[in-house]
């Protein structure tokens, strides 16, 4: 899931990685493309501000409704 990818690269931003090595290691482990590098660099810089909430925003809209 996403959130499990995300504590993943949390994981690795607490080991002192940078981004694109935590995408790499990611990548090498579930598949390529699992996640790519400006995608590890955004939530890098999220927990660098202090932000460490993996969880998705509350959106507004139309919610989604499954058949």
């Amino acid at each position: 899931s996403k959130e499990k990818i995300r504590y993943i690269l949390q994981f690795f931003f607490d080991k002192g990685e940078n981004a694109s090595q935590a995408a790499e290691n990611v990548n090498s482990v579930y598949g390529p493309d699992t996640v790519t590098a400006n995608h590890a660099q955004f939530w890098f810089r999220r927990f660098h501000s202090g932000n460490f909430d993996v969880k998705d925003a509350p959106r507004t809209g139309r919610p989604i409704v499954e058949n």
